[in-house]
């Protein structure tokens, strides 16, 4: 089989990823589909800032927390004014920093399970290229829904930890309803659905399917997924 081309790739992962895979894990340039994320997520940020702005998601991030609401008037002052100041930096700079952090240790943590509990015998290169063009699709179409659901709505209406209602999390009252549910039910979500099959297929393939079947891709890879909601959730309980 001929190598893809890069655009043959990036492509494949969503029309075809069967296919398309064994030539991502082998061949792929895992930085390229991270760089599409972080430019997405940089795009989604500058929009944000300019539709909603700093100081309503301060706002709203004062509404939320108990621990503010609960100080005396002048730490309260200080808290928001340090919100000022470091929020601008931590806004842009997540989707840099978070992408690229997020797609480096799901792919290391995603090889020790592979390597260590299915035998699969892949590298690290190749699991790198795996998360990474298996996460492109799912954080492409996000992306872009988000940004046309924040113009859709006013700039009051529109929240950043809720943006789409894809998960199961977004049908329920967030004054009503416990930290740790929620937490759990935004963790079924379609998106994250979507990039685990990717990522089943795409270590699969990198592996082979006789060595790795998909069914067993698949279990490996929501075993990391279903202890990440534990320990998201166990985080979401004790912070109330």
């Amino acid at each position: 089989m001929e190598p893809l081309s890069e655009v043959g790739r990036l492509t494949g992962v969503i029309h075809a990823p069967a296919e398309t895979f064994p030539d991502v894990a082998e061949r792929g340039r895992w930085w390229i589909p991270t760089l599409l994320m972080v430019v997405m997520g940089v795009i989604f940020i500058t929009l944000f800032v300019q539709h909603v702005g700093y100081e309503r998601m301060i706002q709203k991030a004062m509404e939320s927390s108990p621990q503010l609401q609960d100080m005396p008037a002048d730490k309260k002052a200080e808290a928001v004014a340090m919100q000022r100041k470091i929020m601008p930096y931590m806004l842009h700079a997540s989707p840099i920093a978070g992408t690229v952090v997020m797609v480096v240790v799901i792919a290391g943590v995603l090889l020790f399970l592979m390597n260590g509990l299915m035998d699969a015998g892949i590298k690290y290169k190749n699991s790198l290229n795996v998360v990474a063009y298996a996460m492109l699709p799912a954080g492409l179409v996000a992306g872009v829904l988000m940004c046309v659901v924040m113009f859709l709505k006013a700039p009051d209406e529109f929240d950043i930890e809720r943006p789409l209602a894809f998960n199961a999390g977004a049908f329920l009252n967030p004054d009503s309803t416990s930290k740790w549910l929620e937490s759990l039910a935004t963790s079924f979500d379609l998106f994250t659905f979507w990039t685990i099959a990717l990522m089943a297929i795409g270590f699969s393939a990198a592996a082979g399917p006789r060595r790795l079947p998909f069914s067993k891709s698949l279990t490996g890879i929501l075993i990391a997924w279903g202890l990440w909601v534990v320990i998201k959730v166990g985080i979401a309980a004790m912070r109330g």
